[in-house]
């Protein structure tokens, strides 16, 4: 586990002091602009009293995620594969992503001092971090801890019990007529399409009935 004292605030003074407050900021994912899927977990854990506002840095300085955290409350997202540093801005009370919580020292910011990689790892553990913000000690702006968390995936395969024919496995018309409109440019023109379906078992055609189903299965294991 890796521990941050982070301790110069760098107060936002960008914002006019009278700009008008905008309505209270849901928790969340607020955007994705990497354009790439989300698939890696980061949760925050933060003490009550002010809110966060969360954006994810890549090595090219942009901004690629976005999220609004709110102090005290659970919270996890998902997040895109990359390396990215974590920034966050906090205070009272939310007035867009322009001004923030506010002008001077009304938006405090820091920055974790070094890159997360979000990524898989062998065949099935995505690696992903949880980040705990705890009350500052005096002199400074947060005290950060940081571990991995980890998603293991598994894969379950499922085949059938007992082989049957192409005609036993088909019950329905809608099954044969599936079969008749993907099969029949592979043969001869003019074939009915009961001529076709008694061809079938003439054929490899059973192992598509044969393949296994299988699906993919995600659990934190670290």
């Amino acid at each position: 586990m890796l521990v941050f004292a982070l301790c110069m605030a760098a107060p936002f003074a960008n914002a006019e002091n009278n700009a008008a407050l905008e309505p209270s900021q849901h928790a969340g994912l607020m955007w994705n602009r990497s354009g790439l899927p989300a698939v890696f977990p980061l949760q925050v854990k933060t003490p009550p009293g002010q809110d966060y506002f969360l954006t994810l840095i890549d090595e090219n300085t942009d901004a690629v995620l976005a999220a609004y955290i709110k102090g005290g409350a659970f919270f996890k997202v998902l997040v895109p594969p990359g390396m990215f540093r974590l920034r966050f801005a906090f205070g009272d009370i939310w007035q867009g992503e322009e001004s923030l919580f506010g002008s001077g020292a009304n938006t405090h910011i820091f920055e974790l001092p070094s890159l997360l990689t979000f990524e898989t790892r062998g065949v099935g553990y995505k690696v992903g971090y949880v980040v705990n913000l705890s009350e500052p000690e005096s002199g400074q702006i947060a005290q950060v801890s940081l571990k991995d968390q980890l998603i293991c995936q598994s894969i379950r395969f499922e085949f059938p019990s007992t082989v049957h024919s192409a005609l036993e496995m088909d019950q329905t018309r809608g099954l044969r007529h599936q079969a008749w409109t993907k099969w029949r440019p592979g043969y001869e023109t003019g074939l009915g399409e009961e001529t076709f379906y008694r061809s079938l078992l003439r054929t490899d055609f059973h192992r598509y009935f044969m393949m296994p189903r299988y699906d993919v299965r995600s659990r934190y294991c670290g």
